[in-house]
């Protein structure tokens, strides 16, 4: 691929991990600690320095999620973030632990939004993909997804909106199919005869399947063939291969 590609594929990996960091507001909780201790991280990552211990018996408040990791307050307005594993080990005013844990195959099932990033080969070219979904059941979801292809003769652009349904969420191995459509753009790079840009509507089917991995990730494998509306007599047809990793909350 072009150096343009590879820098889309560095920026579609930030912002997936970015996506995944995106803080989640939680109503404020007190809870106590019951262990012997949990480790307050400076920020929300294990690589993150330990700064403080807060000891059994000690109270900490629970101001807001992000991801994994919960920011805390104790009693003497010391703020760090824990992990959520340790913070299922604490309990609430009634003496009850607090329902905190790490993604799993469960939280993989019922996940609200995804995002993530697929290479592969569009019509024989290289293809580059980024996309985002949002699930509103657990057996249907809408994605958006932007596409660079580079070729031989030609690349292209293309912005696709798709209707997912995934028969079996509760799978590890879920298979889904998509239906959608939108624009593509090509690109011509002869220098040899005249030609220009064009712009053309598209339309897709395709089918591919989910593998859920670990924490909030998974494998996505997918084939989506298109029907390319030109303004010539013709249509045109296209194949698209494509596996990536995404990411889920």
């Amino acid at each position: 691929m072009r150096l343009s590609a590879t820098k889309l594929f560095t920026l579609l990996a930030l912002t997936l991990s970015g996506a995944v960091t995106v803080a989640e507001d939680e109503a404020s909780v007190t809870s106590r600690v019951v262990e012997a201790y949990i480790e307050m991280h400076t920020h929300p990552g294990r690589n993150y320095p330990v700064f403080y211990v807060a000891e059994r018996g000690e109270t900490i408040e629970l101001l807001k999620r992000r991801t994994d990791w919960i920011k805390v307050r104790n009693q003497r307005d010391i703020e760090g973030w824990v992990h959520v594993d340790a913070i299922g080990r604490t309990v609430n005013a009634s003496g009850q632990a607090l329902g905190f844990a790490s993604p799993d195959q469960d939280s993989f099932s019922t996940r609200h939004w995804e995002f993530g990033f697929m290479l592969g080969e569009l019509d024989s070219t290289d293809a580059i993909t980024g996309y985002g979904g949002y699930h509103f059941t657990p057996n249907l979801s809408l994605e958006a997804a932007y596409t660079e292809n580079y070729g031989d003769f030609s690349d292209g652009k293309m912005f696709t909106g798709s209707i997912v349904h995934q028969m079996f969420p509760h799978w590890r191995y879920s298979p889904f199919f998509t239906l959608g459509g939108g624009m593509r753009e090509t690109n011509p790079r002869s220098t040899l005869v005249a030609t220009e840009d064009r712009s053309d509507g598209v339309a897709s089917v395709g089918a591919g399947i989910r593998i859920y991995l670990t924490g909030r990730l998974m494998l996505r494998l997918q084939y989506k063939h298109y029907v390319v509306m030109t303004d010539r007599d013709d249509d045109e047809e296209a194949g698209e291969w494509k596996i990536g990793i995404s990411a889920f909350y």
